[in-house]
């Protein structure tokens, strides 16, 4: 019986570690400057970017937060979004993107104030090695729980897939 649970085991764990969606191969890092036209604010966006069904796939789970600070105000994003990379396997690939994102605004001498948005991305990559890519997005948003505002950030930053290759 022993023997037959290890043979399970074995099979099992073969079996979902060479398919498997979390090994790091379907993982990106994403180290951005964003700049949001929200009080003039500008700082680090970082992401991280999930392809769940291929390794090399065109369809990416993103989650990002970062902090950005202006003469206005500090702002914190929390971001959770779908994006989709034309052409994924070309040098050049544009992206589209779709997510909510929960800011926390905290404006200079007054109270801190949260705002639920809906943001899209419009942006491009593009490969400059094997596993890194230089990439920019233009990303409008629109809040809606929490007070209605419209913003704009525009981040440039560096994608290394993992697992890392230096």
């Amino acid at each position: 019986m022993t023997t037959i649970a290890s043979m399970m085991g074995l099979l099992w764990v073969g079996t979902a570690s060479a398919e498997s969606p979390l090994r790091a191969e379907h993982f990106s890092v994403t180290l951005p400057v964003e700049v949001d036209l929200v009080g003039l604010a500008s700082g680090l966006h970082p992401e991280l970017t999930w392809r769940p069904f291929r390794s090399d796939g065109a369809f990416h789970v993103r989650v990002a937060t970062g902090l950005m600070a202006g003469p206005e105000l500090a702002l914190v994003p929390l971001s959770f979004g779908l994006r989709e990379v034309l052409f994924p396997r070309q040098r050049v690939r544009p992206t589209l993107g779709l997510g909510i994102q929960m800011q926390t605004f905290l404006p200079y001498g007054h109270a801190p104030k949260v705002r639920l948005d809906q943001y899209m991305e419009l942006g491009v990559d593009v490969r400059v090695r094997e596993g890194w890519r230089i990439a920019f997005q233009a990303s409008p948003e629109f809040g809606w729980l929490g007070g209605f505002g419209l913003g704009m950030a525009a981040r440039l930053g560096v994608t290394a897939d993992l697992p890392l290759r230096l």
